[in-house]
């Protein structure tokens, strides 16, 4: 495994991050089966959220049974719009709270919004934040679904009044094409959005990195529906004969793509069986050249 760090938290960050969002789906036994052989890999980031639940119920009867919740790192979502904005210090500290009741911590490592309001002012929410930094309640906060021009609205406001900025954007990122949001309010960051990661050089968590089994021919309608079309499907195949070069499938390739971006990469990825943490816990050892990267995108 290979980490990676954000600005603003001394704590090393495993480039693969496991999503909880499926916990509830498989017996509890297979659950921490699945959960200790990421640890067991070298990982250490958990992608968890408030809207998702009795999965995060899950994750904490997990943690306390294995007393290791200080040695992990925590990406806790909040702020999901449940039928109407929830952008609000009232909202957040709300989430926290019943965030870390759920998981059974009293701290969040990094505190991301689960979607913007553009009708809230970039300057209230970095006020708020540095509130909770300042209670101790989060170390670190970032926005899932925000343009990258509103995050870079408010690290300018951050710096500008001497207050700590978003440490991370949390944008759908992979190497297939979107056709539509997968659910309202989310957002695919567009290659203008890849240009300004690079030049700033703030981390990226990419959500959904591998299409959610696109590359590996999931018949899910709502995949489908998110990702399917000619420039997706020639990806997949050359993603296919990239795997054959370097002894990987589809989906690892695609998940490298991810990684090897010219800036912080994270991939959070569903990890819903051992097999797939054997899998995908190789791919931060995999390197693409420039010329693969823009083969894979563009077939050039």
């Amino acid at each position: 495994m290979k980490y990676g760090r954000i600005p603003h938290l001394d704590k090393d960050i495993s480039k693969i991050v496991c999503g909880t969002d499926w916990l509830m789906g498989a017996a509890p036994a297979d659950s921490f089966k699945t959960l200790d052989a990421f640890v067991a890999a070298g990982g250490n980031c958990f992608d968890t959220a408030h809207c998702y639940g009795a999965n995060s119920n899950i994750l904490g009867a997990w943690l306390k049974a294995r007393h290791n919740a200080h040695k992990l790192v925590f990406l806790n979502k909040g702020n999901h719009p449940y039928g109407s904005p929830r952008l609000s210090a009232g909202d957040t500290s709300s989430d926290i709270f019943e965030n870390h009741a759920n998981l059974g911590i009293d701290h969040t490592d990094l505190y991301v919004f689960h979607r913007d309001d553009e009708n809230v002012p970039v300057e209230e929410v970095v006020d708020f934040m540095n509130g909770f930094i300042k209670r101790g309640l989060i170390t670190a906060y970032g926005g899932s679904n925000w343009r990258v021009e509103r995050v870079a609205a408010a690290n300018a406001y951050a710096e500008k009044s001497g207050q700590q900025g978003f440490s991370c954007n949390n944008p759908n990122l992979t190497l297939a094409h979107n056709v539509k949001p997968l659910w309202g309010g989310c957002l695919t960051i567009d290659r203008a959005g890849r240009d300004w990661h690079q030049e700033s050089q703030l981390p990226l968590f990419a959500w959904s990195s591998a299409a959610r089994g696109f590359f590996a021919g999931t018949d899910d309608p709502e995949v489908i529906a998110a990702y399917d079309c000619d420039v997706s499907r020639a990806r997949r195949e050359r993603a296919k004969e990239l795997g054959e070069k370097h002894g990987l499938s589809a989906t690892q390739i695609a998940l490298a793509w991810v990684l090897n971006q010219p800036f912080p990469a994270f991939a959070l990825c569903g990890l819903r069986k051992v097999s797939d943490v054997e899998q995908n816990v190789k791919v931060p050892d995999v390197t693409l050249t420039p010329e693969e990267m823009r083969y894979l995108e563009d077939g050039e």
